[in-house]
């Protein structure tokens, strides 16, 4: 006795022959044959190669080494110096703004910023220099000290003969307003 295991295809059976009953012991498997459309092989790669003729090489699979906690931290680390070298970049344009802010002031004041630039740089090159002693060194840094004084000092006059002259302008202004009226 045959035992049919796709019960579906029984009940199916039975419904299209439109009978109320279906046995399970005595029906027949029926065989399909695939059409020649659907009967497909899948090779693998060797198996053509070989049918060809050829030789079939594997590639092994390559081996990646996992990334360990130092190339990590060396790899972080090569970041922040870009960053930092962008925030170099940042620091630069806040100079700039610094520089237009001191020039804005200096013009304002009436100071000249190139020859009080110019003294810093001697009383820097002095204070550094191994050469003289240091009472030669204090001499010269007390003259250009002095000298940075005199560069305010002309400046605050050239400022106040500047406000001076608006005054009088204003003034003289204002007179002449009032005439006409």
């Amino acid at each position: 006795m045959m035992i049919n295991t796709n019960y579906a295809e029984q009940v199916a059976l039975a419904k299209s022959s439109q009978a109320t009953v279906v046995s399970f012991d005595n029906n027949p498997q029926t065989i399909t044959s695939i059409p020649a459309e659907k009967d497909t092989v899948i090779l693998s790669d060797r198996a053509v190669a070989m049918m060809n003729g050829k030789e079939h090489k594997e590639e092994a699979p390559t081996y990646v080494r996992p990334e360990t906690a130092r190339s990590l931290l060396a790899q972080n680390e090569a970041v922040e110096d870009t960053n930092d070298s962008l925030n170099e970049d940042k620091k630069v344009i806040d100079n700039r703004f610094n520089e237009i802010m001191q020039s804005i002031l200096d013009q304002r004041i009436g100071v000249d910023r190139k020859k009080l630039e110019e003294l810093d740089a001697l009383m820097k090159k002095i204070a550094e220099n191994e050469n003289m002693s240091p009472e030669e060194k204090q001499q010269a840094l007390e003259k250009l000290a002095e000298m940075r004084e005199k560069v305010i000092q002309e400046s605050r006059e050239v400022l106040a003969t500047t406000e001076q002259t608006e005054q009088t302008e204003q003034t003289e202004q204002t007179e002449q307003t009032e005439q006409t009226d």
